[in-house]
């Protein structure tokens, strides 16, 4: 069966529109080296329900198309129990493999049963390190490939708040445990790519900055086309030099034949986007977000209720990533994904100025709608519904979900994001009628 048929039998393929718009920022920093870099795709995936067939037509499609003499691939997948094929014995075990110039064809080495934690911290480190050895490289690229749903406790499940959701064991990856292994690893990346839905929100950009120079996520339930580790292989190993300028270059290479893949494809159907954001943008962004926090605390404090009132009955309907979704049987049956409360943050910032005509909150949202623009190298959407462009997802809740979904016991005030611009002071005071 052809690859593209293949593709079109996987029920979680986000359906796209022929409505859409890409942009694209050059950097103008050069600095230029004699020797042609060479790159590791540092390769983490958990199967589950369609996707370990789509992981599985990724790594063919790789291995049918390739890489350059300085990109190579050291992978490790989980792959869910029952699921058979000819990487997977249908165990649910854990395989890695390493591709290369010298190794053309995918082996895989089985080194974990069904209950090999891949959420330990240090199983994520081991394997990272296991990389670099077997796969030394001038520069390192992280691709987490799975399920997500952002920074959300859950219902009925260990972990919701996550990447990589193991469907076998119940559990996603934390960002806590994320972070925490990539910190034991001694790594510092070139570019995450977050393969996953809902996982291009502020929650995860800001620790996650911290070891990597770029980002690569989707706000709203993400698409995997299984052409787009090929596609990053050929972007980098056409890299001549290792200035930010020639991997930027590379990046948005990477970008453009993901959309002509979604547009050849003949794919009609819903809401996608894609950016990518400089790392080291994000912490402007943030504090920007941190002054628009403590100005609407102020407005709670000071019991103005008219002006509440404006507030909540204008961020009632803040562009939702989740909204267009809702309504179809895929979502409804996971309600972990039901409950990702996941706003654009733009959008936010630009009702609250409309709700509250002073000057103040005028500023504020010009900046953050400034800064979110200043951090995004490239950016894609299509069929977007109600706003011009999507920036970057931030959670919404309120008060009452606030306690009932026990956010404070899950850790949202300890996290990095929340350090920074105290949010949660925000989310704990509000009262707004949340369309989910």
């Amino acid at each position: 069966m052809e690859l593209r048929h293949l593709i079109h039998n996987i029920t979680l393929l986000i359906l796209i529109g022929l409505s859409s718009t890409m942009c694209i920022k050059t950097p103008e920093k050069e600095i230029t080296t004699n020797n042609k870099p060479s790159y590791t795709i540092i390769y983490y995936a958990v199967g589950g329900e369609t996707l370990d067939e789509a992981i599985e037509i990724s790594l063919m499609d790789i291995e049918r198309r390739g890489v350059g003499e300085n990109v190579k691939v050291a992978g490790c997948v989980k792959w869910t129990k029952g699921y058979t094929s000819d990487f997977s014995n249908g165990k649910g075990e854990v395989k890695r493999f390493l591709l290369d110039s010298n190794n053309p064809h995918i082996e895989m080495q089985t080194v974990g049963s069904n209950d090999y934690p891949m959420y330990d911290p240090e199983n994520i480190a081991e394997f990272i390190s296991w990389s670099k050895e077997v796969a030394p490289a001038d520069n390192y690229i992280l691709v987490l490939a799975g399920h997500g749903n952002g920074w959300h406790p859950g219902v009925g499940i260990e972990s919701t708040r996550g990447i990589l959701r193991d469907t076998d064991l119940n559990r996603y990856i934390t960002l806590e445990e994320l972070c925490s292994g990539i910190k034991l690893s001694q790594t510092s990346f070139r570019m995450i790519h977050l393969m996953s839905c809902l996982m291009n929100n502020i929650e995860y950009l800001t620790p996650l900055s911290q070891y990597s120079d770029y980002i690569l996520g989707s706000c709203h339930i993400s698409v995997m086309l299984c052409t787009e580790l090929a596609h990053l292989a050929r972007s980098l190993s056409g890299i001549k030099n290792n200035s930010d300028k020639a991997l930027i270059g590379a990046l948005e290479d990477l970008l453009h034949n993901i959309v002509v893949d979604i547009e050849s494809q003949g794919l009609t159907g819903d809401t996608l986007d894609y950016s990518i954001t400089e790392c080291a943008k994000i912490n402007r962004l943030n504090r920007a977000i941190g002054d628009l926090s403590t100005a609407l605390v102020e407005i709670y404090e000071s019991d103005d209720y008219q002006t509440i009132e404006y507030l909540e009955r204008e961020l009632a309907d803040s562009y939702y990533f989740i909204e267009s979704y809702l309504n179809s049987a895929e979502v409804t049956d996971m309600d972990y994904l039901r409950m990702a409360f996941t706003y654009d943050i733009v959008d936010i910032a630009q009702r609250v100025a409309r709700a509250i005509p002073e000057k103040k909150f005028a500023d504020i949202s010009n900046k953050i709608e400034q800064m979110a623009k200043a951090a995004r190298i490239a950016n894609y959407t299509t069929q977007l519904s109600g706003v011009n462009d999507v920036y970057y997802g931030i959670t919404l809740t309120n008060s009452t979900q606030w306690s009932d979904r026990e956010y404070e016991k899950a850790g949202y005030e300890e996290t990095l994001f929340n350090q920074i611009t105290h949010w949660s002071e925000f989310l704990k005071r509000n009262n707004i009628i949340l369309k989910h």
